[in-house]
C-alpha cells in the first residue's frame, strides 16, 4: 500500500487566507432565495423579519463571511428599484433568465439586514447588461451615501437612515461601462472588474481582461463531470483531471496578471464557482443532487485557494440554498444539509489563518484522457495547512477512487500538545443527504494518538479529513 507523507512548519507561516474566500453566492433563480432563504415576513414557518430562522442558524454557524447578491445571470436584467419601497411599490417582473415570475419581495433592504444579521461582508452585483452607468451609480448612491441627496432620503423614507456598509460592487456582464465610475463616486468601495461570461457550465472563462484597473479582477468556473448522481468511476475521475485543468487556468492567470502588473497586479476573485450537473436546469431551478464527490470537489478547491491566498482573496460558491453545489435543501419547514456544507465546517479554521509552508510526498494514479493523449497523472493527495496563534489546521483529500491511503504529518520544530480529527467519508462517493436520511454523510470524530511531533492517519478511499494541532514546545 502507497503512503503519503506531509511535513509541516508552523514557523515559516505567509500569506493571510482571506475569509471571503469561503462566500457564497445567492441567486433569484428556483428556490435559492424563496423559500430557500427568504420565508416571507407573514409566512407561517418560523422566520425572523421574514429570514427562515433554519437557514439563518446554519448560516450563522459557519460565521459566512461574504455574501454574493443578486447573482450574475439574473443581474443582467435586474433593476434594483423594483426591489425597493413598501411593498405596493414592487411590481412583479417577469425573471427573464430563469424563466420564472420575480415578486422582488427580497431586494436590496433584506439582502442587507440578512448580511447585517450574520455579520457578513456583502457583494453586489449591478446591472452590467440592460442597465446603464447613470442606473448603477444612483444605486450605489442609494445605498452607500449619507448626506442629505433626493436618493439618500428615499433610502431613509424605506426605513434605513444610515447608509449600507456594501465594500463590494461589480457588474454583471463586466458591465458595458467599467468599474471605475462606482469607485470613483465612493472611494471606500471597492470595485470588481468581471468578465463578459455567459451562465452555464460550458461558458466558464478563466482568462483575465487586459483592460482591468481594479483591485480584484474577477474569474468563474463550473465542473460538470457526468450526471450529478449516476455517475460512474470514469465521471469521478474526470472530474479530478478537471480540477487539474482549473488549477492550470488559475496558474496561468496568476502568471498574467504579474506580466501585465507587476507587483501592482489586482488579487482575483472568484466571483461563482462549483459543480453544475446536467440536472440542473432553468425549468427546475437549478437543482440537482448534491454527493460526497461533489463535497470532495469543494474539499480540493479550497484546498487550492488556500494555497494561491496571495493571489486569491474572494470567492463565492453557487448557490447559497437549493440551487447548484448548495449548503442546505428545504422543502416547507424541512430541510438537511448537503455533503458540502460540512466541508464548510471542517474548512472554517483556516479562514484568517497564515497559510503554512509545507512539503507532501504523495503517489500519483493516472486517468486516461478522452482525447486519446497522455493518461493524465492526479497527485492523490490534496492538502493545506495554516496557523492561527498556537493552532495548525491541516486539511487532506484522498481522491483515489479505490485505494486507502496511510498519511504520516510532522510537525517541524514544534512538539504537539493536543490533536484532534474529522472525517467525512460514505462507503460509495455517490452517497447524498435526504430529507429521509439526512445523516447519510456527516463527519465522524478521529481518535488520534501524537508521537512526539508526528501523527499518522489512514484516509479511506474518496474521502476528506481535518485535523486540529496544537502547538506545544519544540
Amino acid at each position: 500500500m502507497s503512503h503519503a507523507r506531509l511535513g509541516v512548519w508552523p514557523s515559516l507561516a505567509g500569506a493571510k487566507i482571506a475569509p471571503e474566500l469561503y462566500g457564497h453566492q445567492m441567486e433569484m433563480v428556483g428556490r435559492s432565495v424563496y423559500d430557500g432563504i427568504w420565508a416571507g415576513r407573514a409566512s407561517r414557518d418560523s422566520n425572523e423579519d421574514g429570514i427562515r430562522l433554519d437557514v439563518l442558524a446554519l448560516l450563522k454557524h459557519l460565521r459566512v463571511p461574504m455574501l454574493k447578491w443578486p447573482g450574475d445571470a439574473f443581474a443582467d436584467f435586474y433593476h434594483w428599484r423594483d426591489g425597493v419601497g413598501s411593498g405596493k411599490a414592487r411590481t412583479q417582473r417577469v425573471n427573464i433568465p430563469w424563466q420564472q415570475m420575480e415578486p422582488n419581495t427580497f431586494g436590496l433592504h433584506e439582502f442587507m439586514n440578512l448580511c447585517q444579521k450574520l455579520g457578513c461582508a456583502p457583494w453586489v452585483t449591478c446591472n452590467g447588461h440592460t442597465g446603464t452607468l447613470d442606473e448603477a451609480l444612483a444605486w450605489v448612491e442609494y445605498a452607500t451615501f449619507g448626506g442629505e441627496t433626493e436618493r439618500t432620503q428615499e433610502r431613509c423614507h424605506n426605513g434605513s437612515p444610515d447608509p449600507f456598509e456594501i465594500p463590494y460592487w461589480s457588474a454583471s456582464r463586466g458591465g458595458q461601462w467599467g468599474m471605475e465610475s462606482l469607485a470613483t463616486l465612493n472611494p471606500d468601495i471597492k470595485a470588481i472588474d468581471a468578465f463578459d461570461a455567459q451562465p452555464g457550465p460550458k461558458n466558464a472563462e478563466n482568462t483575465p481582461k487586459t483592460d482591468a484597473k481594479a483591485g480584484l479582477l474577477s474569474i468563474r468556473h463550473f465542473f460538470t463531470h457526468g450526471p450529478g448522481r449516476d455517475f460512474g468511476r470514469d465521471d469521478y475521475e474526470a472530474m479530478c483531471v478537471g480540477l487539474c485543468d482549473f488549477e492550470c487556468d488559475l496558474r496561468r492567470c496568476i502568471a498574467q496578471l504579474a506580466c501585465q502588473y507587476g507587483e501592482n497586479r489586482p488579487a482575483i476573485a472568484l466571483r461563482a464557482w462549483g459543480v453544475w450537473h446536467p440536472e440542473a436546469t432553468a425549468e427546475n431551478g437549478l437543482e440537482q443532487p448534491n454527493t460526497l464527490r461533489d463535497a470532495l470537489l469543494a474539499a480540493s478547491v479550497y484546498n487550492l485557494l488556500n494555497q494561491h491566498a496571495a493571489h486569491v482573496k474572494m470567492a463565492a460558491l453557487a448557490q447559497a440554498v437549493n440551487a447548484l453545489q448548495c449548503l442546505a435543501v428545504t422543502e416547507g419547514a424541512k430541510m438537511y444539509l448537503t455533503p458540502t456544507y460540512h466541508v464548510a465546517d471542517m474548512m472554517r479554521p483556516h479562514r484568517g489563518a497564515r497559510l503554512l509552508t509545507h512539503r507532501l510526498k504523495t503517489p500519483d494514479f493516472e486517468v486516461a484522457s478522452s482525447s486519446g493523449a497522455a493518461p493524465v497523472t492526479i497527485p492523490t493527495l490534496s492538502v493545506s495547512a495554516s496557523r492561527a496563534g498556537k493552532r495548525v489546521c491541516i486539511t487532506a483529500v484522498n481522491r483515489s477512487y479505490t485505494e486507502a491511503l496511510p498519511l504520516s504529518v510532522e510537525i517541524h520544530e514544534a512538539g504537539i500538545a493536543s490533536l484532534s480529527g474529522r472525517l467525512l467519508h460514505a462507503d460509495a462517493v455517490s452517497t447524498e443527504n435526504s430529507f429521509d436520511r439526512p445523516k447519510n454523510v456527516t463527519p465522524k470524530r478521529l481518535k488520534l494518538t501524537p508521537d512526539g511531533n508526528t501523527f499518522h492517519d489512514t484516509l479511506p478511499p474518496h474521502s476528506f479529513a481535518a485535523y486540529t494541532v496544537t502547538l506545544g514546545q519544540g
